[in-house]
């Protein structure tokens, strides 16, 4: 292995020497600069399972001191986050340790880089061996803003390797899957929980030296001092509740196994140990990660067999995605207006909560509950953005809106799932309990940290690219409820509930009807909802000139109707009757009739000044 790294080693410095000559005015330039680039993040930085390894490289980079690549600079809560990390708990770290192995803490180049444990883990990699990251130097054949830092294997004793193949020759085996399956298992463990604490340091919005190395859940005693005296009598105990995760086909990968443990952890911590309904195939996957997993089928056959089960116990069913990372509660005054500023002004002066799945389900089935009036609702679910500023302007609870099938509680009802649908089956299960119970409970404030439409496996392998399966059971939605949904303006293939005689969900609809035109009584509807007039696209030129040049033509009924819908007065039609099909007849005989006469007198000398006499009398007879 050492003469084959000498070789190597051998190779690049005579093709270094070889290319020196035309590679040195590009190496003179380049270490000629005295401006580090630095790429700013944006405004809204996404927390993604990379962002932790990203604050990593970018910190490595920053401390080499080179100032010919291009650092990415990341949020200041990822930094945070990354050195609070032990270096025991990140991927790279060795599972196991033989009788003289070398503590990753010394862990060290040939010459003299130190190496850094990394967050991220080869999937091929023994249970002895490490990985970590390393700064470089800049060479002759530097080009560009990229590299700064380079991906290392560690063996048990300390010696270096940059690929896969000289290690193994070293290590005198193969690598592979099977032998790096258990560092593959610690890996999504570990990624699970850093991604967990990232997700409560981006709530808590702690940055500096103010973040704990360790972000819990906020008391059960401080969240329910938000409920009445009355609502806090109707608090279920833990043992009332069923909590079921439903979950298919993510037990195979490791992204999919780290969000498992992400919301396993969290059940755990908790007290509780949720039942996981999966599909036939994948059950001894789950099972094989420890889980108590039962098999559902698919998603809304799995769905009703977690509220069938609860119902058996006597308990109320509490039912989770596979991919949360947190749930958040904003308590505040409300915005004085709908305007932008002032909400979202509202919503991070509001104080945060940051709840464990069990905390949020308690005092949502403690509100529904203490419901007023005789008839209760029976589902109760969060707000289905991850943001919940633009509900500062209205109700922290509302009756007759969608609730999220991420996280939902059902108390005691007999609604279930329509088989049916593949997707949205939320929707329809929204629609089926306000039906049957009057109302639902939807808590504007409470949120999800979740993955949705980029997570692999459950429900979203039944989505396809040209959106056919969406809009098949957008169809079945609107056969079933007609007049309930309306198109989202601001994503395809996607819809809006609004029941029947109840308001509009202001946050997705108010900002895609502003793109639209609009008339002057839609315009003064809108700017009641918060939306600024510089946004509105007024109507009133657009149906003036319309009207004008439809003035210079007739205009026929179907026109005229038209019209009329679309505000153009009366006064500007020129509209023409259509004869009816009787009076054509009668038309049409009279003139088989002048030309049977006109026939019968063509040969009389006197023919044209007959003829001229029968032109006017037919022209007297038509205008009659």
């Amino acid at each position: 292995a050492q003469a084959s790294f000498a070789r190597d080693s051998s190779s690049r410095l005579h093709w270094g020497a070889a290319t020196m000559v035309d590679m040195g005015s590009k190496t003179k330039a380049m270490r000629e600069r005295t401006k580090q680039t630095v790429r700013t993040p944006p405004k809204c930085m996404k927390i993604r399972k990379t962002t932790l390894r990203s604050a990593l490289i970018s910190g490595l980079k920053a401390q080499s001191g080179r100032k010919d690549i291009e650092i990415e600079e990341v949020a200041e809560v990822a930094k945070e986050t990354m050195d609070s990390i032990r270096l025991e708990e990140r991927a790279g770290y060795p599972l196991k340790f033989p009788k003289g192995a070398v503590d990753p803490k010394a862990w060290m180049t040939q010459g003299g880089k130190k190496i850094i444990v990394d967050f991220k883990r080869h999937y091929w990699l023994p249970d002895d061996w490490g990985q970590g990251v390393k700064t470089t130097n800049p060479t002759a054949h530097s080009t560009g803003t990229a590299g700064g830092t380079y991906t290392v294997i560690v063996s048990p004793g300390g010696q270096v390797f940059y690929h896969r193949g000289p290690a193994e020759e070293y290590a005198g085996y193969k690598f592979g899957r099977e032998v790096g399956f258990n560092g593959q298992l610690r890996c999504a463990e570990l990624q699970a929980k850093q991604a967990v604490q990232l997700a409560r340091a981006s709530i808590k919005d702690v940055s500096g030296h103010d973040q704990p190395k360790y972000i819990g859940v906020d008391s059960d005693e401080s969240f329910f001092k938000l409920l009445s005296k009355e609502e806090r009598m109707c608090v279920p105990s833990v043992d009332d509740l069923h909590f079921g995760v439903i979950s298919a086909r993510r037990a195979a990968n490791v992204a999919g196994i780290a969000d498992i443990f992400m919301v396993q952890s969290q059940c755990v911590d908790a007290g509780i140990t949720p039942t996981w309904y999966v599909d036939e195939s994948s059950l001894e996957d789950y099972r094989k990660l420890g889980l108590n997993a039962v098999v559902g089928g698919k998603l809304t056959p799995a769905r009703n067999k977690a509220l069938c089960d609860a119902r058996r116990m006597g308990k109320a069913c509490v039912q989770l995605s596979d991919d949360i990372s947190a749930w958040e509660y904003r308590h505040g005054q409300m915005a004085e207006s709908r305007d932008d500023d002032e909400l979202n002004a509202a919503w991070k002066a509001a104080k945060r909560f940051i709840l464990s799945p069990v905390t949020a389900a308690r005092f949502m089935l403690a509100k529904m509950r203490a419901a007023p009036g005789d008839q209760k609702p029976q589902l109760g679910g969060v707000y289905m953005l991850r943001s919940c500023a633009r509900t500062f302007a209205s109700d922290e609870i509302s009756r007759k809106h969608f609730c999220l099938g991420d996280f939902f509680v059902v108390d005691n009802s007999t609604v279930r799932f329509d088989d049916k649908m593949t997707l949205k089956e939320d929707y329809d299960f929204t629609c089926a309990h306000i039906r049957e119970h009057g109302s639902v409970m939807r808590f504007n404030r409470m949120t999800l940290n979740v993955k949705h439409y980029a997570n692999l496996g459950g429900a979203c392998t039944n989505r396809d690219s040209k959106g056919q399966e969406e809009r098949k059971n957008i169809d079945i939605l609107n056969s079933k409820w007609p007049g309930c949904f309306m198109p989202n303006p601001k994503r395809k293939n996607e819809v809006i509930l609004r029941w029947k005689g109840c308001t509009e969900d202001h946050d997705q609809t108010a900002a895609g009807k502003a793109k639209m035109r609009v008339s002057d009584v839609r315009s003064a509807t809108l700017k009641k909802d918060g939306v600024k007039k510089s946004l509105l696209k007024h109507v009133h030129a657009f149906v003036k000139a319309s009207a004008k040049r439809l003035a210079k033509r007739r205009t026929s009924n179907a026109q005229a109707a038209a019209l009329t819908k679309a505000g153009v007065k009366k006064y500007f039609w020129k509209p023409v009757a259509r004869p009816k099909a009787s009076t054509i007849k009668d038309l049409k005989k009279l003139k088989d009739q002048q030309g049977e006469v006109e026939a019968k007198i063509y040969p009389l000398p006197e023919v044209g000044h007959v003829r001229r006499l029968l032109r006017q009398w037919w022209n007297y007879v038509l205008v009659v």
